[in-house]
């Protein structure tokens, strides 16, 4: 028995080949949700990558500096323009790297009201945080976290948990002593566990 296995390690070494399983190498993908938006605009970005991969280097502006190493991470951007983002992977096998030229579009805000939120995107029920991103001197909030027509809190920044595993439109209706101006996010809380 010894023997043969001697001759079966001779006979891999000649021929090249080996009873380690190959991977393959990364190919780089990716999407975010969403990709157009007012300022301030929080973005959920997605690794959509094939192959295998072990690590991640996002860069959100295009300005050479990796700005996250998480697989799926968020990021918000505060200034107006238009972003063009890359996602390179790496493994073993190799590495490779995205780009999306001019991916992220950010325009001004039109109104007062405005918001963000964390996460936006996961798969079933999961806790929410709001953040109130509204401009001028709001003396008052009404959320509305399914956008039904139901004011779910009036704080300023409230977190609400999600229970079913759908898509979220959610509704900010602020409060001033001139005026109330209210905005809504479609489809903006994605837990159906299905990339846009």
């Amino acid at each position: 028995m010894a023997a043969l296995a001697l001759i079966t390690l001779a006979l891999a070494a000649l021929t090249g080949c080996s009873s380690t399983p190959s991977t393959p190498a990364p190919e780089a993908r990716f999407s975010a949700t969403p990709t157009t938006g007012s300022v301030p605009l929080g973005v959920q970005f997605i690794d959509r990558s094939v192959g295998h991969a072990d690590t991640w280097q996002w860069d959100f502006d295009s300005d050479g500096t990796v700005d996250s190493t998480i697989q799926n991470p968020w990021h918000t951007y505060k200034d107006v323009g238009n972003y063009t983002v890359s996602l390179t992977v790496s493994g073993r096998d190799g590495s490779d790297t995205e780009v999306k030229i001019a991916f992220i579009e950010v325009m001004p805000h039109p109104g007062l009201a405005n918001f963000i939120a964390e996460p936006t995107y996961g798969n079933g029920a999961t806790t929410v945080q709001f953040t109130d991103m509204s401009t001028g001197n709001v003396t008052g909030w009404a959320w509305d976290f399914e956008s039904d027509g139901i004011v779910d809190s009036t704080e300023q920044n409230p977190t609400h948990t999600y229970t079913e595993k759908r898509r979220y439109s959610v509704t900010l209706t602020v409060t001033t002593a001139e005026t109330t101006d209210t905005v809504t996010k479609r489809d903006y809380i994605n837990l159906s566990g299905c990339p846009t």
